[in-house]
């Protein structure tokens, strides 16, 4: 029904909206608490909290959320730590297979240079059996 946590309250046990006032007693001069307009300090039927009080709580909530929010934020953290380690072993061994096609690609490069000579060569008896052939018929 009310407000029994901890914080600043907004509603007493009995269901009434509190009010914040400041005290004029001696021993606790202009400090400000929260009550139920219809209790008072002795009256544990209805609230009574000094304001201060409420700050410490609230403020000890807001610690707890913090330092909850914070582990999350390091384990999220350490998750994209390890994601990162994994990705830079594998970026290597990725650098590593390209370095192998790269090698291999070379190979096949110097390859297709020598079929190209071969094929030139082969071009070059192709057109001197040709000619001797042309020649062998002009002069038989």
């Amino acid at each position: 029904m009310g407000d029994t946590g901890r914080g600043f309250p907004t509603c007493c046990r009995c269901g009434t909206r509190v009010i914040r006032l400041t005290s004029k007693t001696i021993t606790n001069p202009g400090r400000l608490f929260h009550k139920c307009p219809y209790g008072d300090e002795n009256n544990r039927h209805h609230l009574f909290k000094w304001t201060d009080e409420s700050m410490v709580e609230d403020m000890k909530q807001k610690f707890d959320e913090i330092e909850r929010a914070s582990s999350t934020i390091e384990k999220g953290l350490q998750v994209c730590e390890s994601e990162m380690e994994s990705l830079a072993i594998e970026t290597r061994t990725c650098c590593s297979v390209v370095s192998g096609y790269e090698k291999e690609l070379r190979g096949f490069e110097k390859e297709i240079e020598d079929v190209k000579m071969e094929l030139r060569s082969l071009k070059n008896m192709v057109v001197r059996v040709v000619v001797f052939g042309l020649l062998y018929k002009l002069f038989m």
